[in-house]
């Protein structure tokens, strides 16, 4: 059996739906039915569903930057998750295994304080080490 001839013969796609396991647990989906991206998120606290405009998405060099504000604490801080995500490419019908990095950022540049504003690093950042599954659906 030729593996090579047979890996040729067999179409290639990018993926376009990642699912996150553990702690915290991300479904991306790049495009839908309705051309927007989906993402649902859940942490021990919050359980959250995105979709189009609510997703910031930015290609990178290192991949797409994909992120969501899961907590608004108006005058005080805003909480967002933002995900790497990179680029997987394989065969229809397949699901390819991949670890990346989930970016937790809290940023109190926003917070109501008496004048000046707010000092110090107004952003802070935690970093999840995160495993998943990539495939490509058609929707």
């Amino acid at each position: 059996m030729n593996y090579d001839t047979e890996a040729a013969a067999k179409p290639l796609a990018d993926a376009n739906q990642f699912d996150i396991t553990g702690p915290i647990r991300i479904n991306y989906s790049s495009t839908s039915i309705t051309g927007a991206p989906l993402l649902s998120y859940r942490d021990a606290e919050v359980e959250l569903n995105f979709r189009g405009d609510e997703i910031t998405r930015l290609g990178t060099a290192v991949g797409e930057l994909v992120t969501v504000t899961v907590q608004d604490v108006v005058d005080a801080f805003r909480r967002t998750m933002t995900l790497l995500v990179p680029v997987v490419r394989l065969s229809m019908g397949e699901e390819v295994e991949f670890s990346t990095v989930l970016v937790e950022t809290v940023d109190r540049s926003g917070a109501f304080t008496v004048p000046p504003g707010p000092a110090g690093a107004l952003q802070t950042y935690q970093i999840h080490q995160v495993r998943g599954n990539a495939s490509h659906v058609v929707s």
